[in-house]
């Protein structure tokens, strides 16, 4: 989406590369889709032996670019993570806080913990262990002429909208339809602007939050490898592509 408003900080000599990055995890939802007990989350179900959630932070600790990392979490995953923390490398801050009720609370919350002089926000979700290093570099670089950039695939399947009982309407042009992925990469100034705001309803992810308000948000692609864990049949599809990445640079 090309936006009415300018870049929100830096102007056109903004060297993303150059800029330190902040990263919120987004991992304070509920899980009911993944049909787990009461109290249990998906973000801490292993994959490889290793929890969902832990697999995401390692990765963005692992990026050369990334300063800190912040995770949200439901108030009682808190110490149930805080345990994890031994795990990680202590070369860069990472900070626990409690998420809200709706996604965007949970964002909030991570962004009063990010160092206000922080140039560049990634937002991630903790159910997407697999992003690729490179398409995080690829959306970094984009924020010189961007606000924020998604990663993203590129729609090949046939789209139908249907009415109830499955009765199909009609058939959706795919031209031009990207299925967006986190992390997604903001300049910090443009993703404040936009929580400063009451949070209009519908939005999915932080990107649209920008595109409401104006901002110019652009799509790099991705990879389908970049799987979200939501239901059941997610994780074997997830481990097989994590013993996958062993034999491919992604």
């Amino acid at each position: 989406m090309t936006g009415s408003r300018a870049a929100a900080s830096g102007g056109p000599s903004f060297d993303p590369s150059q800029a330190p990055v902040w990263a919120v995890v987004a991992a304070a939802g509920e899980s009911r889709r993944m049909g787990l007990p009461d109290g249990e989350s998906k973000q801490f179900l292993l994959l490889g032996g290793v929890p969902i959630l832990s697999h995401c932070v390692r990765r963005l600790l692992a990026i050369p670019q990334i300063a800190g990392v912040v995770v949200v979490l439901h108030p009682s995953h808190t110490i149930r993570f805080a345990n994890e923390l031994v795990c990680f490398d202590d070369a860069k801050p990472l900070l626990i806080a409690e998420g809200g009720r709706q996604r965007g609370d949970s964002v909030r919350a991570g962004l009063l913990q990010v160092p206000s002089d922080a140039p560049v926000i990634a937002v991630h979700d903790g159910a997407r262990p697999l992003f690729s290093k490179h398409v995080f570099e690829r959306c970094l670089a984009a924020l010189t002429h961007a606000d924020g950039a998604v990663p993203g695939c590129a729609v090949s399947d046939t789209l139908k909208r249907t009415a109830g009982g499955g009765a199909v309407q009609t058939t959706v042009d795919r031209e031009s339809l990207w299925a967006v992925q986190t992390p997604q990469l903001f300049r910090a100034a443009a993703l404040r602007a936009v929580y400063e705001q009451p949070q209009p309803g519908g939005a999915t992810d932080d990107a649209a939050l920008l595109e409401q308000g104006g901002f110019n948000v652009v799509v790099v692609p991705s990879t389908p490898a970049n799987v979200k864990i939501t239901t059941p049949a997610d994780l074997p599809l997830a481990g097989a592509l994590l013993s996958w990445e062993t034999e491919a640079d992604i």
